[in-house]
């Protein structure tokens, strides 16, 4: 029985990248790109339409470009590998809380890399190092911790306005120093914000934060 073509959409904001991706991919059996997009903004619709299995996304779009309604709710089903990850703890772990993968491939990965990512994610499975399981299994729980804190915390009396204002540039995907130029401070000033803001919090990382102040304002009706 022949194996089922894996459909894929590609979404990278380097044209040549999804262009020689796209070459690669298309000399193995039972692999075909379907769409290839740059950005989600205004394409998501037209690449859902090609009826992909898997998309190959760029780090870093589904949490810029994946806020839009209804997009997430549309590509729930749909698995994910974010390729292009900085090999650092906090940004691997973003790329399975924040942008939903099921596999992920740090920025000198191979294409071999890629191969044995896909044929595990479509059979279900995640490709990952056993210290990245151990902190995501650890992530899992303080995530749990972090619901009873919330639970029992009051957002509006907990972060001053600067650090309000910091969660909330963070959430716009900015690092510590475009943050520091929007706000004309200091990049270590900032550092100590974000330090305070999690201390607080009781989170783990700056996309928690992020994450914690939408659904907070968004309860009270302000954002």
């Amino acid at each position: 029985m022949q194996a089922e073509t894996i459909r894929i959409a590609i979404v990278h904001s380097d044209g040549l990248y999804r262009d020689s991706l796209t070459h690669c991919l298309g000399q193995f059996d039972q692999l075909s790109v379907v769409s290839c997009v740059g950005s989600l903004h205004s394409e998501w619709e037209a690449m859902l339409a090609c009826d992909p299995n898997l998309l190959i996304v760029q780090f870093g779009i589904m949490h810029s470009d994946g806020g839009q309604s209804g997009l997430r709710a549309a590509i729930s089903s749909i698995k994910r590998i974010v390729i292009g990850v900085p090999d650092s703890d906090e940004d691997i772990l973003s790329c399975i809380e924040v942008e939903g993968a099921a596999g992920y491939l740090v920025m000198d990965a191979s294409l071999d890399d890629l191969l044995q990512n896909i044929r595990a994610v479509m059979r279900g499975e995640s490709l990952c190092s056993p210290r990245i399981a151990g902190l995501a299994f650890g992530r899992m729980s303080a995530l749990a911790r972090e619901n009873e804190v919330k639970a029992n915390s009051n957002y509006d009396t907990c972060l001053t306005r600067r650090e309000a204002e910091i969660v909330r540039l963070i959430d716009e995907g900015l690092s510590n120093k475009e943050i520091a130029n929007r706000l004309h401070i200091e990049v270590s000033t900032v550092k100590n914000h974000v330090h305070n803001i999690l201390d607080k919090l009781h989170l783990h990382n700056r996309y928690s934060a992020a994450k914690y102040l939408k659904e907070q304002t968004t309860a009270s009706g302000r954002y």
